[in-house]
Protein backbone atom coordinates (compact mmCIF):
# COMPACT_ATOMS: atom_id res chain seq x y z
CA UNK A 1 0.00 0.00 0.00
CA UNK A 2 1.20 3.41 -0.60
CA UNK A 3 0.19 6.53 1.71
CA UNK A 4 1.57 9.48 -0.05
CA UNK A 5 1.31 12.98 0.79
CA UNK A 6 -1.07 14.02 -2.07
CA UNK A 7 -1.23 17.58 -1.40
CA UNK A 8 2.19 18.34 -0.27
CA UNK A 9 3.77 21.83 -0.87
CA UNK A 10 7.37 22.10 -2.20
CA UNK A 11 9.28 24.54 -0.41
CA UNK A 12 9.69 28.25 -1.44
CA UNK A 13 13.53 28.73 -2.53
CA UNK A 14 14.14 32.28 -1.34
CA UNK A 15 16.56 34.24 -4.10
CA UNK A 16 18.67 36.86 -3.37
CA UNK A 17 21.62 38.80 -4.73
CA UNK A 18 24.85 37.65 -3.36
CA UNK A 19 28.29 38.33 -3.39
CA UNK A 20 30.32 36.20 -5.55
CA UNK A 21 33.69 35.81 -6.55
CA UNK A 22 33.80 35.02 -10.34
CA UNK A 23 37.58 33.79 -12.12
CA UNK A 24 38.04 36.26 -14.96
CA UNK A 25 39.46 33.41 -16.82
CA UNK A 26 37.33 32.62 -20.02
CA UNK A 27 38.78 29.01 -20.12
CA UNK A 28 37.17 28.85 -16.68
CA UNK A 29 34.39 29.08 -15.27
CA UNK A 30 34.94 28.72 -11.03
CA UNK A 31 33.30 30.60 -8.90
CA UNK A 32 32.73 30.89 -4.72
CA UNK A 33 30.55 33.38 -3.16
CA UNK A 34 32.58 36.16 -0.88
CA UNK A 35 31.29 34.23 2.35
CA UNK A 36 32.89 31.31 1.90
CA UNK A 37 36.14 32.84 0.12
CA UNK A 38 39.59 32.60 1.47
CA UNK A 39 42.26 35.70 1.81
CA UNK A 40 44.01 34.62 -1.54
CA UNK A 41 42.29 36.82 -4.48
CA UNK A 42 43.11 33.62 -6.63
CA UNK A 43 40.23 31.00 -8.22
CA UNK A 44 41.33 27.51 -6.55
CA UNK A 45 40.95 25.35 -10.01
CA UNK A 46 42.91 27.56 -12.73
CA UNK A 47 44.94 30.37 -10.57
CA UNK A 48 43.67 33.32 -12.18
CA UNK A 49 42.55 36.21 -10.70
CA UNK A 50 39.11 37.01 -9.55
CA UNK A 51 37.11 39.65 -9.84
CA UNK A 52 33.76 40.50 -7.73
CA UNK A 53 30.04 40.43 -8.79
CA UNK A 54 26.61 40.23 -7.80
CA UNK A 55 24.10 36.76 -9.18
CA UNK A 56 21.05 36.29 -7.89
CA UNK A 57 21.61 32.82 -5.71
CA UNK A 58 19.10 30.71 -3.22
CA UNK A 59 19.74 31.97 0.08
CA UNK A 60 22.11 30.08 2.92
CA UNK A 61 22.18 29.84 6.50
CA UNK A 62 25.30 29.97 7.87
CA UNK A 63 25.12 28.86 11.23
CA UNK A 64 28.22 27.65 12.23
CA UNK A 65 29.37 28.95 15.91
CA UNK A 66 33.05 28.39 16.96
CA UNK A 67 32.25 28.39 20.49
CA UNK A 68 29.63 25.20 20.40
Amino acid sequence: MYFGKKNAEEPVVEMVDTVVYSCESDACNGWMRKDFASAENTCPMCGSNLVEEIRELPKITNEYNAYR
